[in-house]
């Protein structure tokens, strides 16, 4: 018999070349992998490449948890700087903490511009410079239940001390008063006071054509240029229909709900009963139109 011991032995000569490679160091690994692989299935071979997919997913994964961790240190150190009004010093330049700076700054004005829009939304003001800085021009846009409304301008002179040059805002408005009382003192107060009762008005002007327009049994009888009163004459349901007066005052002209709703009806016993203390109690908290309707559906009014 003839020992193989190794890739030299004179043996090896008398084998066919396809086995004398099988038996070489490099032709055993060879063989054995192939055999591993003819071995595996489809489902195993699967398997093994979801295995270093998800190897090498995890690595990614782990790579973007560092950077971000440093950004977010970054972005904190930066903050308590900028918070402080501390100087950055040659590393954080170096760190790219300006760029940082320049995001957040960026960042902060677009979340004002967005606060803006939202001011504007909901019945707000824009303020805009004209004559090289010598006024400004103020725009006051209303709204109500989400409905753009009118808008009013007006022009402020700031040569020397505020004054109001020219706008459009109604007549019965008490304009003059709130100017002299606030003006010259704090005119952001004053911006802010000319905003708060221009749209409470557009609300309050809104809330009587919506009357006229969704509730036509109801009759508007008295109503001034202010809408600060507002007398309202509907038909109570029952075997007997009876009319009823309700008169709606605004006493806070900032606000589009009255602070005072009066009840009257010929028949003292129905402006008495709880149903009516209730539509009252309704009329207090809710648009006039809202309220209204609902004591229809209720049917306590025609």
């Amino acid at each position: 018999m003839c020992v193989i011991r190794g890739p030299h032995s004179d043996c090896q000569s008398l084998l066919p070349p396809s086995v004398r490679a099988a038996i070489t160091p490099e032709g055993v690994l060879g063989h054995l992998m192939a055999l591993e692989r003819e071995g595996m299935g489809p489902q195993d071979q699967d398997e093994s490449q979801r295995l270093e997919m998800l190897k090498v997913r995890a690595v990614t994964l782990r790579a973007q948890r560092d950077q971000l961790r440093h950004q977010a240190d970054a972005v904190k150190i930066l903050k308590v700087k900028i918070s402080k009004d501390l100087p950055l010093d040659d590393a954080d330049a170096a760190g790219g903490y300006v760029d940082l700076q320049k995001s957040l700054l960026t960042a902060w004005r677009m979340q004002l511009k967005d606060l803006q829009r939202a001011h504007h939304l909901i019945g707000g003001y824009d303020l805009v410079e004209c004559k090289e800085g010598k006024s400004v021009c103020v725009s006051f846009h209303t709204a109500f239940e989400g409905v753009y409304l009118e808008t009013y301008n007006m022009e402020l002179d700031l040569t020397r001390t505020v004054q109001i040059s020219r706008h459009n805002i109604p007549p019965s408005f008490p304009l003059e008063s709130i100017a002299k009382q606030i003006l010259q003192k704090d005119l952001k107060a004053f911006l802010q006071t000319l905003s708060q009762k221009l749209n409470a008005l557009a609300g309050r002007r809104q809330q009587v054509c919506l009357l006229k327009e969704l509730v036509g049994s109801v009759e508007v009888m008295e109503s001034n240029q202010l809408c600060s009163i507002l007398v309202l004459m509907c038909t109570a349901q029952g075997e007997t229909p009876k009319a009823v007066l309700c008169t709606l005052e605004y006493g806070d002209l900032t606000q589009c709900l009255p602070t005072r709703v009066s009840i009257e009806c010929e028949d003292k016993t129905l402006s008495e009963s709880p149903q009516w203390k209730k539509n009252q109690s309704l009329l207090l908290e809710s648009p006039a139109h809202t309220a209204l309707l609902t004591m229809r559906r209720m049917e306590s009014i025609a």
